[in-house]
């Protein structure tokens, strides 16, 4: 933010406010654009993300995030040893898209799910990265749909269909929605759905309310770190006994 302001005063010889420069300099975040790529999977996959900071409510959903990259690049590392062929996956917090689209890649039947004013952003690079005109370069064709966690579950039959998996990676970071994504994980879980959860530690409180309440609501499978102990992933069923069915 202090780098936009200093560009903007140079480019402005008369005094201006700072609420002015402030709203020029979000003006400018908003439009910012830059295209990664990266290669996974044997493939090519370019993404386009809203070049902000993390600590501005328009990264939300709009950037990439360490974690979801960090988990792509596990999914082809020697340590990774879960099948996604022909399994039923649905991504919670899909943002700009890449986790959902290297599991398309992966043989994954995959439905990327984020906010309504957030899905147009994962949807252009779905696009982008698994159709080629329109032919489809994976065996499943991804879906992506608007999900607000806790509000739209009526969306989303419960088991109907069952996910064998239910992935949230940089979903953490809200506190005021955690019960709302632990209902929302809930609903769209079976006996055999694998839920995997993954987050970075940024405000060591908050993330490990978090982790207490994803405890007390789970059976934990296992935890364990992506990139050494950078990027937490927890993985779970649901508990015994729930209305699962």
């Amino acid at each position: 933010m202090d780098d936009l302001l200093a560009e903007l005063l140079e480019l402005n010889s008369k005094p201006v406010s700072y609420a002015e420069r402030l709203e020029k300099a979000r003006d400018m975040m908003r439009t910012r654009r830059r295209r990664q790529v990266f290669q996974l999977l044997g493939r090519e996959i370019a993404i386009w993300e809203s070049d902000v900071g993390e600590e501005t409510d328009l990264a939300i959903g709009k950037r990439l995030w360490p974690g979801g990259v960090a988990f792509a690049e596990f999914l082809e590392s020697d340590n990774f040893n879960m099948s996604f062929e022909d399994k039923k996956v649905i991504e919670l917090g899909a943002g700009t898209g890449l986790v959902g689209i290297a599991l398309s890649f992966l043989g994954a039947d995959v439905t990327l799910t984020d906010l309504p004013d957030i899905i147009s952003y994962t949807e252009e690079n779905v696009l982008m990265n698994t159709m080629d005109d329109n032919t489809p370069l994976c065996r499943y064709t991804p879906q992506v749909r608007p999900l607000t966690w806790g509000r739209d579950l009526a969306d989303y039959p419960r088991n109907n269909p069952r996910y064998d998996y239910v992935i949230g990676m940089e979903c953490v970071y809200i506190e005021p929605v955690f019960n709302d994504l632990i209902a929302t994980i809930k609903h769209l879980s079976s006996e055999d759905t694998v839920i995997l959860i993954g987050y970075h530690v940024r405000i060591k409180a908050r993330e490990e309310k978090f982790r207490k309440l994803f405890f007390d609501n789970f059976n934990v499978l296992g935890e364990f770190a992506v990139k050494g102990p950078a990027f937490t992933v927890l993985m779970a069923k649901a508990l015994p006994g729930e209305n699962i069915s």
